[in-house]
């Protein structure tokens, strides 16, 4: 979530751009020679996972969107790689003793997470192609499908661009802030560390962008994109100490629940060898409980569409969207949680009809922003979304709402310093009907308050050519009062080869109101090394 944006590209938002993330491709004899050695083992990896900018502003979005015109003729063909390689040394500073308060140096708590990408091109005249691969031991582990990061089929047919693949697409103005951008989910197993495209989960889909091969009145830059996703993917959440509280709470209500359960099946204990088969069983089938808590989302009921049309007027650029998919996030019917965990402790197995989690189908009407005036550069998006819960009164179904992302950057004459402040905001409507259900809502909130604000404050420089690049991000959570403090400095030491000094400082100063409450003992300072080629 960190913002940063100058009226300059950076070294890693023109990556985004052209959605291929800090690589500069080489050409050489070496490549091609590795270039067929992937090429031939590349089957057996696909078998594998079959088992298992604003005009004048010259803003960039995070993700590529710009399709260097209508035509691609008189580019030259061939293959390119690249990629990059991290390791990330973590150390845990602060205590989860809530007695002491205090580590010592020699007690911090220790992580340590290598990992790598590689990037396989291909331009034709009129044709693109590329396939990005991630490595590191949760996504081969547990997610061997996002072995692919994503993979990306590009033509370009006169004024259309037709895309299919396994994509990452970011809609809306915002800066790695975004309430209109839905299609794909967020992975959070690492929190919000990663950067803003890195923590988007690729989703297979289909894109047509239809370029204006002329203005139209007043109207510049049009362009028009149409969006399909067969299915999705829900939003991740990480185990251990990055396991957020609602995930904590469920989880243990759910086991409470299998608890109950089973006691009642045997009031008077076990008195037979036909009850301890069928308690044995019953331990089975709860232990197994949580794998099946969530419905199978590889289904057309679960997919996404949208349309997208952007264009400039005069010094402005606007423009206005629609999403119709599903949320990310779950919604819990408390009603039938208690009947789930009985048929399913009791038979081994329940319909899909029957689970109590569910992602609730949604309508988001979009519109966006940006404009430069004075130095400023200005960016806004505002959210209507829609669910089937208009009078607020189902439990089960989040009550629909209102999203706003606006902010501004600006370069400062002093060395490279560059400024940029943002907020993000949602309101949920209609809250009465919340009040009402109590803690069954999914929208509930102990302390009744409806509306969730965070200010981002971001501050860069660099100095020696850009051989050093700092920046300070700040995230404060104005209803929650949290306060999150991401301090980076970058020291590019020779040719690609980067050392990266960061950390966290995470503190929440009201317990009852806090949203990451859990995370408070999460502090930690962290090394990493970086080599792209």
């Amino acid at each position: 979530m960190r913002a940063r944006r100058s009226a300059r590209r950076s070294e890693i938002d023109n990556a985004k751009i052209n959605n291929n993330e800090d690589t500069d491709m080489k050409k050489t004899k070496a490549i091609a020679v590795l270039l067929g050695a992937l090429c031939f083992a590349l089957p057996c990896v696909v078998q594998a996972q079959d088992a298992g900018d604003f005009g004048s502003a010259d803003f960039e979005s995070d993700s590529s969107d710009d399709f260097g015109g209508t035509s691609q003729s008189g580019k030259s063909a061939g293959f390119s790689v690249g990629g990059e390689a991290k390791i990330d040394f973590r150390y845990y500073v602060d205590s989860r003793n809530a007695d002491d308060g205090k580590k010592s140096f020699s007690d911090w708590d220790t992580y340590i997470k290598p990992k790598g990408k590689l990037e396989l091109a291909y331009e034709g005249s009129k044709t693109e192609a590329d396939v990005k691969f991630a490595f590191n031991k949760d996504v081969i582990a547990d997610y061997p499908f996002d072995i692919i990061d994503e993979m990306t089929f590009r033509a370009y047919l006169g004024d259309f661009v037709l895309e299919g693949g396994k994509m990452k697409v970011v809609w809306g103005k915002g800066d790695k802030l975004h309430v209109l951008d839905n299609f794909n989910a967020n992975d959070y197993t690492d929190f919000l560390i990663p950067d803003y495209i890195d923590r988007r989960i690729s989703e297979p889909m289909v894109r047509l962008v239809w370029n204006a091969p002329r203005n139209i009145g007043i109207v510049n830059s049009l362009r028009v994109e149409g969006i399909y996703a067969p299915f999705m993917t829900a939003d991740r959440y990480g185990s251990g100490i990055w396991q957020p509280a609602e995930v904590s709470a469920l989880k243990a209500r759910v086991t409470a629940t299998a608890k109950a359960v089973i006691g009642a099946a045997f009031p008077s204990g076990i008195t037979s060898p036909a009850q301890t088969v069928e308690y044995m069983a019953m331990l089975s089938r709860a232990n197994s409980l949580e794998n099946n808590l969530y419905p199978n989302l590889y289904r057309l009921k679960y997919g996404q569409a949208g349309l997208r049309a952007t264009a400039t007027f005069g010094t402005w650029d606007v423009g206005l969207s629609y999403y119709t998919g599903r949320s990310k996030k779950t919604s819990v019917d408390a009603a039938k949680l208690q009947t789930y965990v009985q048929n399913y402790l009791s038979t081994g197995s329940a319909a899909e009809s029957d689970k109590f989690i569910d992602y609730d189908r949604l309508h988001v009407f979009g519109t966006e922003g940006a404009k430069t005036f004075g130095g400023f550069n200005f960016r806004a998006e505002a959210a209507y979304t829609m669910t089937n819960d208009f009078a607020g009164t189902d439990a089960a179904v989040r009550n629909n709402s209102l999203g706003w992302v606006f902010g501004f950057d600006k370069d400062l004459p002093l060395s490279n310093l560059n400024v940029n402040v943002q907020t993000i905001g949602s309101c949920v409507l209609n809250d009465g009907g919340v009040r009402d259900n109590g803690a069954y809502d999914v929208d509930y909130n102990a302390n009744a308050s409806y509306t969730n604000d965070k200010i981002v404050v971001n501050i860069s420089d660099s100095w020696n050519h850009e051989k050093i690049k700092a920046e300070l991000s700040v995230i404060w959570g104005i209803e929650r009062e949290d306060l999150i403090v991401m301090p980076q400095i970058t020291w590019n030491v020779a040719d690609s080869f980067d050392i990266i000094a960061s950390g966290l400082f995470i503190h929440a100063f009201d317990a009852d109101k806090s949203e990451f409450l859990a995370f408070r003992h999460n502090s930690f300072v962290q090394l990493g090394m970086k080599y792209r080629f």
